[in-house]
């Protein structure tokens, strides 16, 4: 595949707490951009912008901030981030380090992701505004593959399952997803300190490919027959990760099976088979053994548990705990401490467990 012009018409990065309202523009002969220092207030912190543009059309890029120690604890307004695409476009976002906070105000959503997720958004162009937890420094990985480069690279079939699989088939749409370590290191080890010019981008090339091999082994858009049985599964396997790891208000029904494109009859149903129980049912379960941890070993306020949980009041949270084991949250707090509480704690851990 020879080198083509960039697949992005246009983009235009603003720093929110510049001093002079500084920005960067790039458009589509230029999307290479040396280490080019952020352009924020020194009381802030301070960090770098870099950009390559690969032998095989995709944009790789990284992004980092150092914090200074009187902006730790508070949320950074950091960037504005407005692009145009010639075609759909791919983009991945996976921190190395710290949290952030992305207003996708096309997919009309916020999405708050670490070193243990990854963004993945899907359309033409982009609207994004970036705020970062200004408590830990950050270090983030973006990658920009067109629709068109994933055919010729991939095939039909590898970016049709990817896009399905994740969610973001439609334009424009964003999911968040838990990958492997393993699978992410790969982007995390692209962009390299010790190599520069044409040896720089191929070794990015060779990360990139391997890394969107492993993406499509992991999310099965490698695999050569898909029956329509396999594939609800598939997606009903990735809703039960996404709910285990949500925090806040459970989705509803229709909400979930729209966005994986499933009947809501069938996931109903289908959840039930595979995991033994209403998936409702079972994330109420989770939830409250998660919340059981808490109360046992943290001084989490009850309030702050129930919210985090999803519960609109504390006292649903409290009758719901009392359901499913057999006594109240207040009870377990206050027996914790004492000599008498040994056996509710081996009783809880087993809960935990089972």
């Amino acid at each position: 595949m020879a080198t083509m012009q960039s697949s992005i018409t246009k983009s235009r990065f603003e720093w929110c707490c510049s001093p002079d309202n500084a920005f960067l523009e790039l458009d589509l002969a230029r999307q290479d951009v040396p280490k080019t220092a952020h352009r924020i207030h020194e009381k802030t912190g301070s960090g770098w912008f870099e950009s390559m543009h690969l032998p095989l059309n995709m944009v790789i890029r990284r992004g980092t901030a150092h914090f200074t120690p009187e902006a730790s604890g508070t949320l950074c307004p950091f960037m504005t981030v407005k692009e145009q695409f010639q075609e759909p476009v791919l983009s991945l976002h996976a921190p190395l380090t710290g949290r952030v906070i992305l207003s996708d105000f096309q997919a009309g959503h916020d999405f708050i992701f670490d070193s243990s997720n990854t963004l993945f958004q899907h359309s033409t162009s982009r609207d994004n505004e970036i705020k970062l937890d200004a408590s830990n420094n950050f270090d983030m990985f973006t990658l920009l593959v067109a629709d068109s480069v994933l055919c010729e690279l991939c095939g039909e079939e590898y970016r049709h399952t990817l896009l399905e699989t994740l969610a973001i088939a439609a334009i424009p749409t964003a999911s968040i997803r838990k990958v492997p370590h393993r699978i992410s290191a790969l982007l995390h080890s692209s962009i390299p300190d010790h190599l520069t010019g044409n040896i720089s981008k191929l070794h990015a090339q060779a990360k990139v490919l391997e890394y969107l091999c492993r993406l499509g082994e992991y999310f099965g858009a490698t695999k050569r027959e898909v029956t329509p049985a396999s594939r609800i599964q598939s997606r009903i396997t990735l809703i039960h990760e996404e709910l285990c790891q949500l925090e806040g208000k459970v989705p509803s029904l229709n909400e979930l099976a729209q966005r994986y494109d499933l009947p809501a009859a069938v996931l109903r149903e289908e959840f039930r088979k595979m995991y033994g129980k209403s998936l409702f049912g079972y994330i109420s379960e989770v939830r409250l053994n998660e919340a059981h941890a808490a109360l046992l070993n943290s001084a989490i306020p009850m309030k702050i548990i129930a919210n985090n949980l999803g519960y609109s009041h504390v006292n649903h949270f409290i009758t719901a705990f009392g359901k499913q084991f057999g006594y109240s949250p207040g009870s377990l707090r206050k027996k914790q401490g004492s000599t008498g509480s040994r056996a509710l704690i081996q009783n809880s851990l087993h809960l935990l467990t089972a």
